[in-house]
């Protein structure tokens, strides 16, 4: 008999254990599906905050093309400008800009020649030597050619400037000055292949920009780097892009020896 209540005793504590780990199992499952809710609604909740937040500052957004602290432009129909610009480059591109509503070849001409110049010549707003600047205002026939060229000269030791003199210390344009008027120049001429097979002819309008420039760091660490250059100026269906240029010292090394 007492070997029956024992047998009897353990069925209803077996029983009561399994009945206590299905409430148990119940209230975990109960927790996790309010969990999961929770986390749910959160989830929902934040994305509607992001989206009204992006819509938001999407309306109070101004026009992609005017900059918001200076009313400057930053692109238009030909020209973009570059990444992280100086007040300098704000200022040279709104009168490209500017010049580009005109009907003066030689005025849009200077101001890419100018552009190019704040560009090309300013490491501030760089990273590094893959970050060529002004190459959108170079002849689109010479673009590749031409960054490959500054990446291992012009270039070349801009890493080791950082470490050097600091990023405060890198070279910036300061200001740019038109040496003399500008003048027609005679046109640049260059040769395709139509069908592959026929060379032809192609000349464009060319202006003559003289422009020299300062830095902001006016230092030991910037008289190593040009200061003035001759550029010629194309008109390359429509679009106004550098050509050729030389820089000032090697005009007159090359005038020296040919004795002038």
């Amino acid at each position: 008999m007492t070997q029956k209540k024992s047998r009897s005793s353990a069925r209803q504590s077996a029983s009561a254990a399994e009945r206590n780990r299905k409430k148990i199992n119940g209230a975990l499952a109960a927790l996790l599906l309010v969990l999961a809710l929770i986390v749910t609604g959160a989830f929902a909740v934040n994305i509607a905050r992001v989206l009204r937040n992006n819509t938001s500052a999407a309306s109070d957004k101004p026009a992609e093309t005017i900059a918001p602290d200076t009313g400057k432009q930053m692109k238009n129909d030909l020209y973009t400008i570059g990444n992280n610009p100086t007040d300098l480059e704000k200022d040279e591109f709104q009168k490209l800009t500017d010049s580009i509503g005109t009907a003066d070849d030689a005025a849009v001409a200077e101001a890419v020649a100018r552009n190019f110049v704040a560009d090309y010549f300013t490491w501030t707003n760089k990273d590094g030597n893959y970050e060529i600047g002004g190459l959108q205002y170079i002849y689109g026939g010479k673009v590749a050619v031409f960054e490959q060229w500054s990446r291992y000269n012009f270039y070349k030791d801009f890493d080791l400037y950082i470490t050097q003199y600091g990023r405060k210390k890198l070279i910036e344009v300061a200001t740019v000055t038109t040496d003399k008027p500008v003048e027609k120049a005679p046109d640049f001429v260059t040769y395709d292949f139509k069908d592959n097979e026929t060379k032809i002819e192609l000349k464009y309008p060319c202006y003559e920009v003289n422009l020299s420039w300062t830095y902001v760091n006016n230092g030991a660490e910037t008289t190593a780097f040009p200061t003035g250059a001759r550029f010629f100026v194309a008109n390359n269906e429509g679009r106004w892009e550098i050509v050729e240029f030389y820089d000032y010292e090697s005009i007159r090394e090359w005038e020296a020896s040919q004795g002038n």
